[in-house]
């Protein structure tokens, strides 16, 4: 009797703890959800305002990508002697009187990326209120965390898309001394390990399901 007690007591105090922590994670990611919707609510009034009235896009930022035109050289402790190097980059520049197929492509791609992100942050919150009531090896979740892996991947591929227009549009077009523009370099094919995040959460999400499906049958028959 003491020990079942002590553990309905136990039970009793990390329960509120809990519950405390996930109202602390979905506040946060209400306010990130907020902060995000506001700003792109803005970004898109911007975008429309540059559209119409032909203002300069001296405000907008768009990636390119870059390497020197020579060869540099740094000093190797182990032989001392001079070594040569290769650099590749990514920068962002800001540039006026831009076309407008230019950029409404780039910002209808980029308007999608983060409306996916929004969509990802909206199924982590409706995670975290489920939890909040207990409810979390449910099949709804499960489905949820498919949509959020599925949304990680196309965020990627829509910020690599446009990073790739981006830089094959101004790849011809800069010119500035040491510097060769260009359209593909290594980090155009940076952080392609969130491809496999996403694929290792659709298994988790999958696991997820068979969990749920198997507790929701287990309940039916008690």
């Amino acid at each position: 009797m003491r020990y079942i007690i002590n553990n309905l007591s136990m039970n009793a105090t990390s329960k509120p703890k809990s519950i405390t922590f996930i109202n602390f994670l979905a506040n946060l990611f209400r306010i990130g959800f907020f902060l995000l919707a506001f700003s792109l609510f803005i970004w898109v009034i911007y975008n429309i305002f540059i559209f119409f009235t032909d203002s300069p896009t001296i405000h907008m930022d768009f990636p390119v990508m870059f390497s020197l035109t020579e060869q540099g050289l740094w000093n190797n402790p182990d032989t001392s002697e001079l070594s040569k190097f290769y650099m590749q980059s990514m920068g962002m520049i800001r540039a006026e009187n831009l076309p407008k197929g230019f950029l409404a492509l780039y910002s209808i791609i980029t308007l999608f990326a983060n409306l996916c992100i929004l969509l990802s942050m909206r199924q982590v919150l409706l995670i975290l209120e489920s939890a909040k009531t207990g409810a979390f090896l449910i099949v709804e979740n499960a489905i949820r965390l498919r949509w959020i892996a599925l949304l990680g991947i196309a965020i990627f591929l829509l910020e690599r898309t446009g990073l790739l227009i981006s830089a094959y549009f101004f790849s011809d077009k800069l010119q500035v001394s040491g510097l060769e523009f260009t359209s593909v370099n290594f980090f155009s094919f940076f952080y392609f390990e969130t491809i496999f995040y996403a694929l290792f959460l659709l298994v988790i999400a999958e696991a997820f399901r068979i969990g749920a499906e198997l507790k929701k049958e287990a309940d039916l028959t008690i």
